[in-house]
């Protein structure tokens, strides 16, 4: 018996199928990945922010690649089927998000970002133009919200008066998932009307009901692999457990329906 022996064609790198250049569909946010590495950027017609970066640090067999951020968020990519696309799953999250290839990186994003008071704002306008989606529900006029405070901004402002100005703008949006992390500057969070942000406060409001109430033999109805639970009490109240969110595990208080449950959300 002979033996033929020679060069053998290397199967491809899963991680090769995930290099290149992506768009988040729905989000302004752009993935440069290669050679082990990811990048991200938050990128607008008149900007292109640099965000955060990971470097990857495994693969699986079904060919999804995971990288790790230095701020220990976990990204997994993986190609659709059909080779049209890739999926991107954050760890914590319930959902998936589609990506599309993009040819290169915008213009943008080779240039330094502009700097100042009137580019900040401009930046912020143009990411909320861009990508946020209930303007119309909540009869916002978000060009006239522009309108109305750009002329207030000019180079030199104090950094707390601007904080101020673009909180004051995104205010009547009363959006739980609309936030400002301006560091050591300050902070803007808010909720709809009418429900709480969790807390602790919150969190006791939710033991209190939750030693008060059992499920009384009836059946828990769990979703998202198990980290959302409802049941329906026999007084009529709605009984809902998440856990395993942001922090929240499996000994996180259950909520009750008429109050607001904590979730994960990525910015």
């Amino acid at each position: 018996m002979e033996l033929a022996v020679g060069p053998v064609a290397a199967a491809p790198h899963a991680a090769d199928r995930v290099d290149g250049v992506w768009r988040v569909d729905g989000y302004g946010t752009v993935l440069s990945v290669e050679d082990g590495r990811l990048q991200e950027y938050q990128a607008t017609a008149v900007s292109c922010l640099r965000g955060d970066t990971a470097r990857r640090t495994g693969q699986s067999g079904s060919g999804s690649v995971t990288y790790t951020g230095d701020d220990a968020t976990v990204y997994r990519i993986r190609p659709a089927a059909g080779g049209a696309g890739a999926i991107l799953h954050f760890d914590g999250s319930v959902g998936d998000r589609r990506l599309l290839r993009l040819p290169a990186l915008p213009a943008s994003c080779a240039k330094a970002a502009p700097t100042g008071a009137p580019a900040t704002f401009d930046v912020f306008w143009r990411t909320f133009e861009e990508n946020y989606p209930f303007f119309a529900a909540k009869k916002i006029d978000w060009q006239a919200v522009r309108d109305r405070y750009r002329p207030r901004v000019h180079d030199g402002m104090p950094d707390t008066e601007l904080f101020a100005l673009l909180w004051e703008m995104v205010l009547p949006l009363y959006d739980a998932h609309v936030g400002i992390d301006a560091g050591n500057t300050g902070g803007f969070g808010q909720s709809r009307p009418g429900t709480m942000i969790p807390g602790p406060g919150l969190d006791q409001q939710a033991q209190a009901f939750v030693e008060q109430h059992d499920l009384l033999g009836t059946r828990l109805r769990t979703f998202a692999n198990g980290r959302i639970g409802y049941a329906r009490l026999l007084d009529g109240t709605g009984y809902l457990r998440i856990s395993g969110f942001g922090g929240y595990d499996g000994n996180s208080p259950a909520l009750p329906t008429r109050a607001t449950a904590p979730s994960w959300i990525r910015r």
